[in-house]
């Protein structure tokens, strides 16, 4: 309360003004309970394109790639492999992919820049992990009677969780263990991946019964088209890998 005006205002910036701005800056504090692992006040606000996104600069890519306990938080060492793997990816394209198989050097060739695009989403989520993570948290109920014609909800594991394991189980040149994390990746844990109904005649001119079973719910693959372009684009980035690095032990290898 002012007493020489005898109005009343605001305590941060003593303004009597109802509608006038605050003059006092607020600064942006860091939330202590922030788990990404990455600081959200970075330049990446003010690194912003046309469309409002933040620019994804691929220069300078990482010289070597370090191994995963380099790196406390998962968002930072998939980055990080990311870019190191993109960097290859782009120097053995122009090389002609020397060195590459006829199988692999077809299956890669054509993907680059769609596969550039494609983790630019993937890094820009990683700046905030929470975005990654975008299944189905329930099923739809139907009208079905019988509990077990429901669609179950089947808890997906965290998708950072499971891209960290597949670029960890890459690094660590088993290339298999990678392949299987990608599968468990898209396909998920679902028992049912459509609903099924099949229909039975009841006895003679009564109709017919229907049984059902309604499909289970979707994971961050079934539900998000950006996330199956980025997963699809970090598969091939293992196959790259794997044609740089070959495991010797050829069961830990994939097959094109």
């Amino acid at each position: 309360y002012d007493k020489e005006t005898k109005r009343w205002g605001y305590l941060c910036c003593k303004s009597t003004e109802k509608n006038g701005e605050c003059t006092v800056k607020v600064e942006k504090v860091k939330n202590p309970d922030d788990s990404s692992g990455l600081d959200d006040s970075t330049d990446s606000e003010a690194n912003l394109g046309t469309d409002g996104l933040e620019i994804i600069d691929w220069k300078n890519p990482p010289p070597e790639l370090l191994p995963r306990e380099k790196f406390k938080k998962a968002p930072e060492w998939i980055e990080h492999f990311v870019r190191y793997y993109i960097g290859i990816w782009e120097k053995k394209a122009d090389d002609g992919y020397a060195g590459f198989g006829h199988m692999e050097a077809q299956t890669l060739k054509p993907l680059l820049k769609d596969s550039m695009k494609a983790l630019e989403i993937l890094i820009r989520r990683l700046h905030n992990p929470k975005e990654l993570d975008r299944g189905e948290k329930e099923v739809r109920k139907g009208r079905e009677t019988r509990a077990g014609m429901e669609g179950r909800v089947q808890k997906e594991k965290s998708v950072l969780l499971q891209l960290d394991e597949i670029t960890t189980n890459s690094s660590n040149m088993d290339y298999l263990a990678a392949r299987a994390g990608y599968m468990k990746l898209t396909l998920g844990n679902k028992t049912w991946n459509s609903t099924f109904v099949a229909h039975v005649a009841a006895c003679t001119m009564k109709g017919a019964r229907e049984y059902r079973r309604n499909r289970d719910n979707f994971n961050t693959y079934d539900m998000d088209p950006d996330s199956q372009k980025y997963m699809h684009a970090l598969l091939k980035l293992v196959q790259l890998a794997q044609c740089i690095k070959p495991n010797p032990d050829q069961s830990k290898n994939n097959v094109f």
